[in-house]
């Protein structure tokens, strides 16, 4: 993400993987062979763009804080409206 002078949101990097479609898949797939390609790789997200990195992420949890999302919601390996649910027992 871009922010102007003031500390603004501007714009976003065109320049980024994850600027377009298929774009987090890609990221993830890149996370994955920079670092360790059998890793289990979970991929957290609101949106149908977060799903299309699942996979090459393993798993996926949908996040519905700020608004359900019924495709998100019925697709999602888990599902969580709440971080602290990401938490568990402390």
């Amino acid at each position: 993400m871009l922010f102007d002078y003031q500390g603004a949101y501007d714009s976003f990097d065109i320049t980024q993987p994850t600027s377009r479609s298929g774009g987090k898949a890609e990221a993830v797939a890149m996370i994955k062979q920079q670092h360790a390609a059998d890793a289990l790789t979970t991929m957290l997200g609101d949106g149908a763009t977060d799903l299309e990195a699942v996979p090459p992420a393993n798993y996926f949890i949908g996040f519905g804080g700020n608004v359900v999302r019924p495709e998100v919601y019925r697709r999602a390996q888990y599902y969580v409206t709440d971080f602290e649910q990401l938490m568990g027992d402390q």
